[in-house]
């Protein structure tokens, strides 16, 4: 799936200010950029979150910049990041009544999954859990820049294969 990106995305810092999508893909630095939307509340996000954090440590900074973008405020964001094995990934906002991001990327569930170029066109997107296409896009991550393959979920994980957002 390649397809252009919505170019008036907005997103909110912790702090309060406001980013394009260009900024985003700027602080990537010439990376590949994950976009992880989520909502607090959500129990697949839950799931998927210790996974999205073994792809930061195993990619982050090497292949791809890893970015958080919750549906909730800050505070609840940052509780969530510490609670939920304390994430070293970048958080940004969407917050509720707009989601202003979330729409102009499409995001009609969470977790919502969408992988950028350096370039800032969409190169894959999906939603909920799904454990192959976790470890499809650690591949790709790793081939794209020619690195070791760390699996991002280890052997013997029992998490389940699939789960819908």
């Amino acid at each position: 799936m390649e397809s252009s990106v919505a170019s008036n995305a907005r997103f909110r810092t912790p702090e309060g200010a406001l980013l394009s999508t260009a900024d985003v893909v700027g602080k990537g630095h010439g990376l590949r950029v994950l976009l992880a939307f989520f909502k607090t509340s959500c129990p697949i996000c839950r799931l998927t979150w210790p996974y999205l954090q073994r792809l930061h440590e195993a990619y982050g900074g090497k292949t791809v910049h890893v970015v958080g973008v919750s549906q909730d405020d800050a505070v609840s964001s940052r509780a969530y990041y510490a609670a939920n094995g304390g994430a070293t990934f970048d958080l940004l906002l969407d917050p509720e009544p707009t989601f202003v991001a979330s729409n102009a990327f499409g995001v009609e569930a969470v977790p919502h999954l969408v992988l950028l170029s350096p370039e800032g066109v969409a190169l894959d997107v999906f939603a909920g859990w799904s454990k192959n296409r976790m470890e499809a896009l650690a591949l790709r991550l790793a081939t794209a820049k020619a690195i070791s393959f760390v699996p991002v979920v280890p052997p013997g994980d029992p998490v389940r294969d699939f789960a819908a957002g």
